[in-house]
């Protein structure tokens, strides 16, 4: 190491082993060779520093194409339902994220630390949800962000993280909301949060089973009004080509079988047990 280095190249240099990202690589790097001494003996250290830098440049640019193509294509809609959480910084986003989906995304109190949108998926009312974490609002923001007015235009439902009502009216005036369903909360209310999105989805929840065993754990959602026929081509197409009847159980109404055709109509909770040919 080059002798006569000032203490802060020192603690520049701490800063940089200690770094979680190569944007703070890159920050400490150019600092230390910013507090580098000009002269011969130094030149070897300023070449490698240097180096580092073009190299870390590199790197930010290609994940950053990465994720440009990535968010101009879309994100790709997964579960029964596609759900953008908005709100100003310091809304608690991140926290819900965390909560809903089991995710490890930073919760602090700094001001739009969420630079991208991140993704996850919730269970709500043993549902799969797809949630999308996007970059907190700003004046203007609607405009400057063209990956992200993509992702608002076509997700299922607009949701609005907030602590006073007023963020919600400065937020709507920043978006178009394309006549989509709009809904919101708080942080604090993770559970009636998840009733309202429950609500705002608008499904049912029907079961499976094969004869002669317990009901399938998990509920395939469907459209409101949903027959036999909607379920057997979700399920499986074969179904359909060797369909004799469907026993359908109502537990809602007390009814422990019917013997239902394609067209019948389903209710939430119903347990259908599909008998083929």
């Amino acid at each position: 190491m080059v002798a006569n280095l000032p203490v802060e190249y020192y603690a520049a240099e701490e800063e940089y082993r200690n770094a979680k990202s190569p944007e703070e690589q890159l920050r400490c790097l150019e600092k230390m060779l910013s507090l580098i001494p000009q002269h011969k003996a130094s030149q070897k250290v300023r070449g490698e520093i240097r180096r580092k830098i073009s190299l870390i440049k590199k790197d930010i640019e290609i994940e950053k194409k990465k994720k440009q193509g990535f968010f101009k294509k879309g994100i790709k809609k997964e579960g029964a339902s596609q759900i953008c959480l908005l709100g100003m910084p310091n809304v608690g986003k991140s926290f819900i994220m965390n909560k809903l989906c089991n995710t490890n995304l930073p919760s602090t109190e700094i001001p739009f630390e969420t630079k991208e949108p991140s993704v996850g998926m919730a269970d709500i009312e043993k549902v799969k949800v797809q949630l999308i974490e996007l970059p907190s609002v700003f004046q203007g923001f609607y405009a400057k962000r063209g990956d992200i007015r993509s992702i608002i235009n076509t997700c299922d439902i607009i949701c609005i993280i907030y602590k006073n009502e007023e963020e919600i009216k400065e937020i709507l005036k920043e978006i178009d909301t394309n006549n989509k369903k709009i809904i919101s909360g708080k942080s604090s209310e993770i559970e009636k949060l998840k009733q309202e999105i429950w609500k705002a989805i608008d499904k049912i929840r029907i079961y499976t089973k094969q004869p002669g065993k317990p009901k399938e754990e998990t509920p395939v959602a469907l459209n409101r009004n949903a027959t036999i026929e909607d379920l057997g081509k979700i399920i499986h197409k074969d179904f359909l080509k060797k369909f004799k009847y469907a026993k359908v159980i109502r537990p809602s109404d007390k009814i422990k079988e019917i013997k239902a055709s394609l067209k019948f109509n389903l209710k939430d909770g119903d347990i259908v047990e599909f008998r083929t040919s």
